[in-house]
C-alpha cells in the first residue's frame, strides 16, 4: 500500500469515538438538511479517504492531506461557530496538522498555504481586517472576491460588505493574512523613516461601509 503513514493517521482518527461525525458521508437527506448540497460543493469524509488510500487512488501525500482538510473545512463551513461539531472539526484539524508536518519537513511554506486555519486565527483575521486602512481593505476584498466570491455578503443596498471567514479556502485565508502582515511591516518601516515629520491626520475607526472592491 502506498502512503502507509497517512493511512495510519486516518485510521487513528477514525478509531476515536469523537470522530463519529466524520467517518461516513453526511446523510443530508436522512438528517433533513436540504441546504447541505447548496453549501458543500465537494463532500468528503474520513471513511472515503481511507478507502481511496486502500485502493491506491492518491498520487501524493498532499492529495490525501487535501481531502482530510476538506472533511473539516466542510464541517466548519456548514456548522455555526460555537457549535459542538464546529469546534470538534477545529480540534481534529489541529491534531492532523501537528502530525502531518512531521512527515514532510522542509516544506513549511506549502504546508502553511494549505493548512486549515484555526478558530483563533479566524478571530484574529476578523480583527486584523477591521484594523487595516482603506487601501489595504480594498485589496484584501479584491483577493477574496477573486478566490472566494461566495464568502462576500453584501447588504441589500450594496453599501456594506461582510466577509464570511468560514467560507474562505485555506489558500485565500492565508494569502489575505500574509498581505495584511506584509502591508503592516511596510507601514512600520515607512513610519520609522518619516519619524519626526509632521502628521497630517490620523485614521479614524474603520467601518465596512462604502468599501471599493477594486484595487
Amino acid at each position: 500500500m502506498k502512503f502507509p503513514e497517512m493511512y495510519r493517521i486516518v485510521c487513528s482518527m477514525i478509531s476515536r469515538k469523537e470522530c463519529l461525525a466524520f467517518r461516513e458521508p453526511v446523510d443530508w437527506k436522512g438528517m433533513d438538511l436540504p441546504d447541505y448540497p447548496e453549501l458543500i460543493k465537494k463532500p468528503m469524509d474520513l471513511g472515503t479517504v481511507k478507502k481511496k488510500i486502500e485502493s491506491e487512488m492518491y498520487n501524493s501525500m498532499k492529495e490525501i492531506a487535501d481531502d482530510i482538510r476538506l472533511v473539516f473545512y466542510n464541517c466548519m463551513l456548514y456548522n455555526k461557530d460555537g457549535s459542538e461539531f464546529y469546534h470538534l472539526a477545529d480540534k481534529f484539524s489541529m491534531a492532523f496538522e501537528d502530525v502531518y508536518k512531521t512527515l514532510i519537513p522542509g516544506d513549511d511554506e506549502s504546508q502553511e498555504k494549505d493548512r486549515l486555519p484555526t478558530v483563533d486565527e479566524k478571530i484574529l483575521f476578523s480583527y486584523e481586517l477591521f484594523r487595516v486602512g482603506n487601501i489595504e481593505l480594498a485589496r484584501s476584498l479584491t483577493i477574496i472576491e477573486a478566490a472566494c466570491p461566495d464568502a462576500l455578503q453584501r447588504s441589500h443596498g450594496g453599501d456594506e460588505v461582510t466577509v464570511a471567514v468560514d467560507g474562505l479556502t485555506p489558500q485565500c485565508f492565508h494569502e489575505v493574512m500574509s498581505y495584511i502582515h506584509e502591508s503592516r511591516k511596510k507601514g512600520s518601516r515607512k513610519r520609522e523613516t518619516n519619524q519626526g515629520a509632521p502628521a497630517s491626520s490620523k485614521k479614524a475607526a474603520l467601518a465596512h461601509e462604502d468599501v471599493p472592491l477594486d484595487s
